[in-house]
């Protein structure tokens, strides 16, 4: 008898939870799962997992590994433990298209390949349209499920990096929600650098979407990161959206970006007048201390520069986003070990301003305590490789804190929390 593989289904959403199963193997053997696929940038990212099949010989990735990139009992271990094969730290997984994800396995027994199998993970399918925006100046790529009819919409924000993140677009269609990757910087017809974008492209963008066929007029709006900064803000200005999202948020308006890199230059205007943002400082003891982690190749952390930005600023107040001005609810998620920037000092100062506020008792707040920066829909997606590092040009890795269980299982429990969330709000039209 040879030991098989059996995985249950072939084609699934990335959100779904599969049956992986090792059959026909002897009692009390020692087996082994290989997992590898590639991002977008095809760099190459695995995993292995390695089980004891019981009396009948056989084992499921659900049951504790004996060995590993994880260590836990976690079906889904073998996709969020995966690591750049060819990075020391790891490096971040990159995706933004909605193109399916195909992940080989292979199974080994005492040291020798026996099956191998290839899933294929899906962000949508053939019951989901997929349309590319060029209405005016608003770029994006829209989703709406293929059944005619109007349906709540979402517009998804990206962050620093820019471009659309189709894939996150992709998958909430798929739910029952039309949904706009918005585009803002980083792409041909749009600003190159996030520097001095205007509100009124997103107010634009926001009433061409209400009046689309498949849209039954309310928007809903989620960003992570700078993305979800940039959602508050415009949930604060325009009182066009029916919730929102923002994982990861700024409860301040920050410095815009050039090539990338965070520059004293201002993101957003708003009538044509730049909107202020908060100035960086830096202390000669927090620049020396990332010198020396970059010198010994550890991972740097940006969390001691926001320390030495926050404290006794005079013009913080005049850069702090109101959100109590925003009239919609709102879901703020955070990571404590957020090492990018403190994202979850931001959320507890946003929920202090929000308390007496009309939309008070349907807010919500989550807080994980062992992730970091990249914990939530629409940038971490359950059964993707989770990201704690970023390589940058071989040279200097930073950390954006949590771990990968950590990451991973935010990511799980945000995405119930979120679908949940838009439910909520939009009980009436789904």
């Amino acid at each position: 008898m040879t030991a098989t593989l059996q995985v249950n289904p072939i084609h699934s959403y990335i959100d779904e939870e599969l049956i992986i199963k090792i059959v026909g193997a002897k009692k009390n053997t020692k087996v082994t799962i290989h997992a590898s696929t590639y991002d977008e940038k095809q760099k190459k990212f695995r995993s292995y997992a390695s089980f004891v099949t019981n009396e009948e010989g056989t084992a499921n990735v659900s049951q504790q590994p004996v060995a590993g990139t994880h260590v836990e009992a976690d079906p889904s271990g073998l996709f969020w433990s995966m690591e750049h094969s060819g990075s020391k730290l790891g490096d971040y997984y990159e995706k933004n298209n909605a193109d399916k994800i195909s992940i080989d396995l292979v199974l080994q027994v005492e040291g020798k390949e026996v099956d191998a199998i290839t899933i294929n993970r899906y962000f949508y399918m053939n019951d989901t349209i997929k349309e590319t925006v060029q209405h005016g100046k608003t770029i994006g790529t829209l989703f709406h499920p293929k059944h005619k009819g109007q349906y709540p919409a979402v517009i998804i924000l990206s962050g620093s990096d820019g471009g659309a993140q189709e894939h996150a677009a992709a998958l909430l269609a798929t739910k029952g929600y039309t949904t706009l990757a918005l585009a803002y910087f980083g792409v041909e017809g749009l600003p190159k650098d996030l520097e001095n974008i205007p509100l009124e492209y997103f107010q634009e963008a926001t009433k061409w979407l209400k009046n689309h066929p498949y849209v039954n007029g309310d928007i809903n709006l989620m960003g992570h990161s700078r993305g979800g900064e940039l959602a508050l803000l415009l949930g604060a200005t325009f009182d066009d959206y029916q919730s929102i999202i923002a994982s990861a948020p700024s409860a301040y308006m920050t410095p815009g970006m050039k090539n990338g890199i965070f520059s004293p230059v201002p993101s957003w205007t708003s009538n044509q007048q730049t909107l202020v943002n908060v100035k960086f400082k830096f202390r000669f003891k927090t620049i020396t201390s990332m010198l020396k982690n970059w010198i010994l190749k550890k991972p740097i952390s940006y969390l001691s520069i926001w320390d030495d930005t926050l404290k006794k600023q005079k013009a913080l107040e005049k850069a702090r986003i109101p959100v109590e001005n925003i009239h919609s609810p709102m879901l703020l998620i955070a990571g404590e070990g957020d090492q990018l920037w403190p994202s979850s000092q931001y959320v507890k100062i946003m929920e202090a301003n929000l308390q007496n506020t009309k939309w008070s008792k349907s807010n919500r707040y989550l807080y994980y305590e062992n992730a970091g920066h990249f914990l939530s829909f629409p940038y971490s997606l359950v059964n993707l490789p989770a990201n704690v590092f970023m390589n940058i040009g071989g040279k200097m890795t930073m950390t954006f804190g949590g771990s990968k269980r950590g990451n991973a299982e935010a990511a799980k429990d945000s995405w119930k929390q979120i679908l949940t969330f838009l439910d909520e709000n939009n009980i009436d039209e789904i």
